[in-house]
């Protein structure tokens, strides 16, 4: 009996000692924020729109909202956690806690002159599970995105579609 109560706590304890290991990011400040989350196109604000759209859409997001005149664009991936992982989670606690991942992007266009666009976007991730056997699912943890791979990553591809929609004009 004492090995069944042993495997679930130890199972608790690596996955809290993990979670303490991560948190210990640096803070950025504001304007570092700002620095990580724009970029400048020497592109007209009608293509850096239209390029920001097609890669969003490109890398699986669903785009909920969009203002080309306010330079707006609101999208989010739905993760579901993995079949087996969900159904672990279900035999050692009785409940699902991670039932999977919301990713939320907004995006901003600025025109800055003719041949200049400032765009800005935030990336957010939001868990969503159960907090115990009798409750429904719902947002369970939130957090605000700053990896700098993932951000140049989208940039430079948005750079990418922007040249080839100025290549087939």
């Amino acid at each position: 009996m004492k090995k069944h109560i042993l495997i679930p706590c130890l199972l608790v304890f690596i996955g809290l000692s993990l979670a303490n290991c991560s948190s210990n990011k640096v803070q950025l400040s504001p304007m570092q924020v700002r620095e990580l989350t724009t970029r400048l196109y020497d592109s007209g604000y009608e293509n850096t729109y239209k390029a920001t759209l097609t890669v969003l859409q490109d890398q699986g997001y669903v785009i909920k909202n969009t203002d080309m005149a306010a330079g707006l664009i609101l999208g989010y991936a739905d993760r579901k956690t993995a079949f087996g992982s969900r159904l672990f989670s279900a035999l050692m606690l009785g409940f699902v806690a991670h039932k999977g991942t919301d990713i939320e992007v907004s995006c901003m266009c600025n025109k800055v002159n003719e041949t200049s666009t400032e765009l800005r976007m935030n990336i957010q991730e939001a868990k969503y599970g159960q907090s115990s056997v009798y409750s429904g699912t719902s947002k369970t943890d939130s957090k605000l995105i700053r990896d700098p791979k993932i951000y140049k990553a989208l940039f430079d591809q948005i750079g990418v579609e922007i040249k080839r929609l100025e290549a087939i004009k």
